[in-house]
């Protein structure tokens, strides 16, 4: 039944070339392996990935769930959807479902997941209850997905909730959500995390500060960018990881020109991240003339921007130097 619901919906796909249809192919053979258990989801998960087929994958699943009753089925599927669901309309309702399941967590796990791929602002009610759940990993796969989701209208929460946060790791990543959502009324709330006996909040606080622009988040950056120790103004860089580069660059500019490759490399990097592209370019080029050991910095830090070859060789033909 499973194999025939998967052919029934990939076969339902417009015309398509004959390269795609053989990856089309080698997607629905990933996916019916399911079925006699000779891969496992992470397998197929990462296979469907290779391959690119993402939206084709989501949507045979998605098509097959409709007639699916079987719950080790179901269940699988939800795992590969966890790894690599695209958007789907119909995907929300059945993910919505199985993040509100309270009797198989490792379903609502996956249910969380998906709807942190899904990125729809109306997820954003469902999350939010959650981040008080009294089951750690619910707590912590919710304020993921509300961070995923980019809605500025779960700082509030994401806030609140680190507050009241027992575990370290998952206060300190609802606190740098709130600083990646962008909600500059929450700065307030964050200040006053910085006087926190934990040094994990009062270093998360101080990011998400320097995140959303505010001046006691750049005040303390100052002090470690300016510091003779490599180690702290290393650490003054990464307060602006995941920081728009229009908010970063005032600061970290002027770090291009270290003397330490490590901090020069790293602060193009956080830089290229934030949406500066022509420093994507910057990096290529100085690890093409860099020596064999600070090319291993600069690649490093490239090995985060996932480019492709025909990326770095566009870049270094545009500088003439391929």
């Amino acid at each position: 039944m499973l194999r025939r619901a998967l052919f029934t919906a990939l076969l339902t796909l417009a015309p398509i070339a004959s390269a795609a249809k053989d990856k089309v192919g080698e997607t629905r053979l990933a996916l019916a392996s399911l079925e006699d258990g000779s891969m496992s989801p992470t397998q197929v998960a990462n296979r469907i990935s290779f391959l690119g087929t993402e939206a084709v994958a989501t949507n045979a699943m998605v098509f097959a769930l409709r007639q699916l009753v079987d719950t080790r089925m179901r269940n699988a599927f939800f795992e590969v959807l966890a790894q690599i669901a695209t958007p789907h309309p119909e995907l929300l309702g059945p993910a919505t479902i199985a993040a509100r399941t309270t009797d198989d967590l490792g379903y609502r796990m996956n249910g969380l997941r998906v709807l942190g791929r899904l990125k729809d602002p109306k997820s954003v009610p469902v999350l939010t209850p959650m981040l008080s759940d009294k089951v750690l990993g619910v707590r912590r796969e919710s304020a993921k997905a509300l961070i995923a989701i980019r809605s500025a209208k779960a700082a509030r929460e994401l806030l609140a909730a680190a507050k009241t946060e027992d575990d370290p790791e998952t206060r300190a990543l609802m606190i740098l959500g709130v600083g990646k959502l962008g909600d500059a009324k929450q700065a307030k709330g964050l200040e006053s995390l910085l006087e926190s006996s934990s040094e994990s909040t009062r270093l998360a606080a101080t990011q998400a500060l320097c995140m959303l622009g505010q001046k006691k988040g750049f005040d303390a950056a100052k002090v470690l960018l300016a510091s003779k120790e490599r180690y702290e103004r290393l650490q003054g860089v990464m307060l602006f990881e995941g920081a728009p580069s229009k908010v970063a660059a005032p600061l970290l500019t002027p770090m291009l020109g270290d003397a330490e490759v490590q901090v020069k490399a790293r602060a193009g990097r956080v830089l290229a991240q934030g949406g500066d592209g022509r420093l994507i370019e910057w990096l290529v080029l100085e690890s093409y003339k860099a020596s064999i050991d600070d090319r291993l910095v600069y690649e490093t830090e490239l090995e985060q921007l996932r480019l492709t070859d025909d990326q770095r060789t566009g870049i270094l033909k545009k500088a003439g130097l391929k």
